[in-house]
Parts: structure tokens; C-alpha cells; sequence
């Protein structure tokens, strides 16, 4: 898991599916309601005679985080939808398929090569899918299939655009990320930790905190978190995989070069000698949630698009151990380009029914709601006062038939789906919205380079960030020795022919749309 959920906040470059609007796991999903979207809701639908003709039958290839649900459980959901769908008047059937995002790209890409009929789909590095062919032009439908979505993303339909066409319509979600440290209450009971702003006030809480329990961690690693914090110094917002931009500034520069890395770096490695985070690092095969829920941890960094309050909710409802959970904000993120896109595969058989299914993603909160939380009564239920949802009685996380919740952060339209009890209240959908109008929007968002004339020199470069970056940033290693090292293996493997590369299109791509 957790390294599922590095590839996903990687992808995002801040954070973290997430997941969500998090840096880590289910908590760290975000889920918000936007009042300008065109969404229609399963009570409130005026239903139309399905339009006569042929039903054609759409394919949606969605990524999840979650347990794989049995076939005859999503074969339920598929007909709930297309019944709902059909009711709407269009003439379609829905055929879904549940994908592991661990290996959603490498397994997407050979069954594209191979040919295989697909729909809607995630689209992983949008140049390099549609260097590939792999990817729809979707601008023919923008005025009309696609016309709803395109209100509703706006200009973040940039972060699906190449070469000044879209091929892919981004998550809508809770992109700017609230950064919160989470601990245990009763192992704080005698710090004071009112004066906690900032991850710089957090050495001394730990010390204080390591001198009361020698044996115990008052975090877990620090290997995205921290250099989305360090980020937010200075402002270095990520622009593809490898290279950055500093502050308002459009040159870019290695990512790997920034004062932002060298320092999450540094930070995580005096943790790791302090004892302050778990000493695994880069070993650990459980995710944030998992070392500080089940009490491994005592505390833990982490990005929500999420209230305080619901945080703590979160985490006492959920942790296995009994502990009582405070939180406190020390960061805000900015709006870096969403690389979390969908769009139709070029083997679509009927590309403009699967934009239409692609619009109602988007816009409409029956169908959203039902692809991320299941069936009604089956899966979940309605509260008392039919204001939020809530599991079954007897029923949870990892017993309903159907849940894709941990990709509530990395699909379709998070605005739209119900508020959840204990994970996500109408409260909080509002206060992702303000996290999102409050942000500092990097100079490049919405950019997307292309890595065709330089795709030699990044399969290198991509070698040589395997080799290094985990172990800095889960300080495994010291980085006085092994980021000059890094550096200099960057720069031999041809990492300036990239920025050089990137750099051009960049400067096109602000003199086209800025």
C-alpha cells in the first residue's frame, strides 16, 4: 500500500490518492460539492424514455486503492448504473472494471499496444499516452458531449491539454492539500503544543517528546510529506516528473537541485538518527495510516484537503489501538499541475458515448456517488436526517461488497459525491473549495511537457532517480555524501537536455495561454 500511494503523490508531485485530496491513504482521500456543477441526484431526476436505437455498451477502467470487489458486486453496481443512465435517455450500458492503480499504467500500456477494446480510462503520464497514440482527441466533443465538464474544470482543463488539444479531463478534486500533524493526545499530554505552525516548530516537540518515551516514534517517515512542506517555503511546485519552478518564476531547474529537496532530505535523515520516525524508512511495506492507526506511531504528518476536526474524527474513529487524536495545520499547498487525468482509449468503439459517460462523471452526483461508495442499502445508507451517508449496520471499510473510497481523491468529480459520516461532511466540501480559491497557483499549472525528443536521456534519468531518491528521502542514507553524488549522476545521465527540452515547450506553452 504504501508504495501504491507513493506512485499516486508522486504522479501529483506535492503531496500524495491518493490518494486524495491526502498524501497517504483513505484519510487522506478529500471529497467536496461544488455549486456550479450540473449534477442530478438518483431522487431528484426527471426520468426520459430511453431514446430509441441500439444500446451501446460503455467500458470504465477505474483505478482503486481498495480491495477488489466480487464480480456479481460490481455487476451490481454496472446495472444500477445503466438503468440510471438509460433513464436519463441515453441509449447505454456501463461495464465496469476495477484495476489496481499499483500496476494500472504498466498494465494499461500492453493491453493498449495489444489492440484490447477499451472506454474510459486513466490515462497515467498524459504525453507519453498520447505519444503512444493510446488517447482520443477529445476536442470535438468539447462543445457538446464534454460541454458540462468544461464549465465545471475550467482552466484546469490545461492539465489535459497537448499541443493545444485536450486528451484528458482531470480529477476535479481538493488539489490544494491542508498539511496537519496528527498524534496522540494522551503522549502529549505535557508538551505544549500550542506554539506548532509549522513542520520547523516539530524538533523541538519531538525532542520533548523522545526524552518521555525513548521507545516509542512520535512519526512516521517523512519521504512526501516533507517535501511538500519545504516546498511550500519557497514555493517550488513540480512541472512534470523530474523538474521544478521556484517562486513565481517560469525557468525551470532540477527538481532534485531545489533547496526544497536538499532540506526534506536533510530533515528526514536527522529524524531517522533522532529516533523521531520509524527507523524501516524505505524498507516499510505499510502505509502512514497503517504505522500510526494501528499505534506503531504516535503521530504523523500528513495532507488532507480536510477540516482539523474531521481529521480527528477520522483518526479516532478509525485507529485499532484506542488512542484519542488531536491535529494541527502547519501547511497549506499550493496548485501545481493535476496530473490525475481520464480519457477514451483510441480503441474506442464509440468515442462519443464514452464522452457522454465521461460529462455524467463529472457532473452528475448519482452517477459519481455510486462509482466510488457502491448501492444504497447494500453498501451504504442514508443518515437520519438524509444529509450525509453512513455504512451498514455490522458493516465497514473492508466489509461492504462495494467501496472505491480510497480513489475518491484521484477520480472523476470529488465535489459531487454525498458527504460521508466520519469521513467527509458537507462542512468539509466547503472548506476544500476555499483551500483550492486561497491557493497560490504555481506559474506553470496546468502544463504538461512532452519527453518525445528527449526520451532517451529520461529513461536514464529515471534510472538513476531509482537509484537515489527513495533512499534519501526516506533518509536511509546521509545526503552530504549522497546528493552530490545524485546530482552528478543526474547530470552525466543528461538531465539538461531535459530542462533545456521542457524549457522551450514551456516557454511556448506561456506565450500560447498565459
Amino acid at each position: 500500500m504504501k508504495k501504491t500511494l507513493a506512485m499516486l503523490l508522486t504522479a501529483m508531485m506535492l503531496l500524495s490518492l491518493t490518494a486524495c485530496g491526502s498524501s497517504s491513504s483513505s484519510t487522506s482521500s478529500s471529497t467536496s460539492s461544488s455549486e456550479d456543477s450540473a449534477s442530478t441526484s438518483a431522487g431528484e431526476s426527471t426520468a426520459e424514455e430511453t431514446t430509441s436505437g441500439e444500446l451501446v455498451t460503455v467500458t470504465i477502467v477505474m483505478p482503486t486503492m481498495n480491495n477488489i470487489p466480487a464480480d456479481s458486486d460490481v455487476a451490481d453496481v454496472e446495472n444500477a448504473l445503466s438503468e440510471y443512465i438509460q433513464g436519463l435517455g441515453y441509449n447505454i450500458n456501463i461495464n465496469m472494471e476495477m484495476a489496481a492503480l499499483s500496476d494500472y499504467t504498466t498494465t494499461m500500456n500492453l493491453r493498449l499496444a495489444g489492440g484490447e477494446v477499451l472506454d474510459i480510462i486513466y490515462t497515467g503520464a498524459l504525453s507519453t499516452a498520447v505519444t503512444n497514440g493510446y488517447l482520443v482527441n477529445l476536442d470535438e466533443y468539447l462543445d457538446d458531449e464534454l460541454a458540462e465538464t468544461m464549465e465545471v474544470i475550467g482552466d484546469w482543463s490545461l492539465c489535459g491539454t497537448i499541443d493545444g488539444s485536450v486528451y484528458g479531463i482531470p480529477a476535479y478534486k481538493g488539489l490544494s492539500l491542508d498539511y496537519k500533524y496528527i498524534y496522540n493526545e494522551e503522549y502529549f499530554a505535557d508538551i505544549d503544543m500550542s506554539g506548532v505552525s509549522s513542520v520547523n516548530d516539530l524538533d523541538d516537540i519531538f525532542a520533548q517528546f523522545k526524552a518521555l518515551y525513548p521507545d516509542e516514534y512520535p512519526a512516521t517517515d517523512g519521504y512526501n510529506t516533507l517535501l511538500a512542506l519545504f516546498s511550500e517555503e519557497d514555493h517550488t511546485a513540480a512541472v512534470g516528473t523530474y523538474l521544478a519552478t521556484v517562486g513565481d518564476s517560469t525557468e525551470l531547474v532540477s527538481l532534485y537541485s531545489t533547496e526544497a529537496y536538499k532540506n526534506a532530505c536533510e530533515k528526514t535523515y536527522e529524524w531517522r538518527q533522532n529516533g523521531y520516525v520509524d527507523p524501516e524508512g524505505s524498507a516499510q511495506t505499510l502505509s502512514h495510516d497503517a504505522l500510526s492507526l494501528s499505534g506503531y506511531s504516535k503521530g504523523v504528518i500528513m495532507g488532507h484537503a480536510y477540516s482539523v476536526e474531521t481529521i480527528e474524527e477520522m483518526y479516532n474513529t478509525n485507529n485499532t489501538y484506542g488512542g484519542t487524536f488531536k491535529a494541527i495545520s502547519i501547511a497549506q499547498t499550493s496548485l501545481t499541475s493535476n496530473t490525475l487525468t481520464y480519457g477514451i482509449a483510441y480503441t474506442s468503439e464509440n468515442p462519443s458515448e464514452a464522452a457522454q459517460v465521461l460529462n455524467l462523471i463529472w457532473t452528475d452526483e448519482y452517477v459519481m456517488s455510486t462509482l466510488i461508495y457502491g448501492l444504497e442499502g447494500i453498501s451504504w445508507e442514508w443518515n437520519e436526517d438524509q444529509t450525509s451517508i453512513q455504512y451498514p449496520d455490522g458493516l465497514g471499510l473492508d466489509s461492504v461488497p462495494y467501496t472505491a473510497l480510497y480513489s475518491c481523491g484521484a477520480f472523476g468529480n470529488q465535489f459531487l459525491l454525498y458527504g460521508f459520516d466520519g469521513n467527509t461532511s458537507e462542512e468539509d466540501k466547503v472548506f476544500m473549495k476555499e483551500l483550492i480559491d486561497e491557493a497560490y497557483v504555481a506559474p506553470l499549472f496546468g502544463f504538461t511537457p512532452s519527453s518525445d525528443n528527449v526520451s532517451t536521456q529520461v529513461a536514464a534519468v529515471s534510472n538513476v532517480v531509482s537509484q537515489y531518491d527513495s533512499a534519501l528521502r526516506y533518509g536511509d542514507v546521509d545526503p552530504d555524501v549522497y546528493l552530490p553524488q545524485f546530482l552528478e549522476a543526474l547530470e552525466a545521465a543528461g538531465i539538461q537536455d531535459i530542462i533545456d527540452e521542457y524549457q522551450a515547450q514551456a516557454d511556448a506553452w506561456v506565450a500560447e495561454y498565459k
